[in-house]
């Protein structure tokens, strides 16, 4: 279990490796940073922490602090150093967040992003950690690590956000590393898929801190208990039944049960088409039937 260390308050006594960032995506950047910090830590016998902002640095996220808690300790992370991106912290100049994470933490290294920024006004950068390490009173030595490039643009936070707003779905999966998911509760619904259509569906509150995909019809898998399911998810307002309120609704193929109150993972695979508004619910029912043979094949 990964050890969470409160910037500026709490201590971390053993030897370390501190990678600095935002990592709110964990994305192919992130992964290719981390997988040369895991080595580095090995290397020289320290263990290995990660800094990361608890509600990113505004907005809407990619992943939550508690997933990214999940993903992190494949890295055989040690510790997540928490901070709160709070107007105080806005303020803290490069210089001295170098000072407070040194005066709790022992920290013999930093590594980071080539483009990481840091300090009031972003003024702080890798030539800024390279001058720090450098004056032997600090005792520490810093590494950077060139950027991931997607074409002729750098993979990035903000990139794959765009996409996954666009329903360009299948590429940011692979700037991701991994299917974008959202786990969220399952709520009682009208029971229309399954009383009015015959395709049961489950209802999912999409969580507030998440980045919204594009509404629309999805390919998704999602785990219960042990099995994966393929299914479809309509993500967005429900015109037939003139709803506009956004609903995260999905039909899992092959499943039978309830599953009310549940946390369930959805993993987005595949955008296959725009949200439409039909005559009726036969129409609607036989357009469910061909996207459900269409994840099938």
């Amino acid at each position: 279990m990964l050890e969470i260390v409160n910037y500026r308050e709490d201590e971390y006594g053993f030897p370390c490796l501190v990678v600095l960032g935002c990592f709110d995506g964990l994305h192919n950047g992130h992964i290719e940073l981390l997988k040369k910090a895991k080595l580095q830590a090995k290397i020289n016998g320290l263990d290995l922490g990660v800094m990361t902002f608890t509600d990113g640095k505004g907005g809407r996220q990619i992943y939550t602090f508690e997933e990214r808690l999940g993903f992190l300790e494949e890295f055989n992370v040690k510790f997540v150093l928490k901070i709160d991106f709070t107007e105080e912290f806005k303020k803290t100049s490069a210089t001295d967040f170098l000072n407070a994470i040194e005066e709790k933490i022992n920290v013999k290294g930093f590594m980071s992003g080539k483009d990481f920024r840091f300090g009031a006004g972003a003024k702080g950068k890798s030539s800024t950690l390279k001058n720090y390490a450098e004056n032997e009173d600090n005792g520490v030595w810093y590494q950077s690590v060139k950027d991931v490039m997607y074409g002729e643009e750098k993979i990035s936070t903000s990139l794959i956000k765009k996409m996954l707003e666009n329903g360009d779905i299948a590429t940011a999966n692979e700037l991701l590393g991994r299917n974008f998911s959202v786990s969220g509760t399952v709520i009682s619904g009208a029971d229309r898929g399954n009383k009015l259509l015959g395709f049961p569906t489950i209802n999912i509150l999409y969580p507030e801190n998440k980045v919204e995909v594009k509404s629309g019809v999805y390919s998704v898998v999602c785990k219960v208990g042990e099995n994966s399911y393929k299914g479809i998810a309509n993500y967005g307002a429900r015109p037939t039944f003139d709803e506009e309120q956004p609903v995260l609704e999905v039909h899992l193929d092959g499943f039978e049960g309830e599953l009310y109150g549940e946390n369930i993972t959805v993993e987005f695979c595949e955008y296959i088409r725009d949200i439409q508004k039909f005559e009726s619910a036969e129409e609607l029912k036989a357009q469910l039937e061909q996207d459900i043979l269409k994840i099938r094949q």
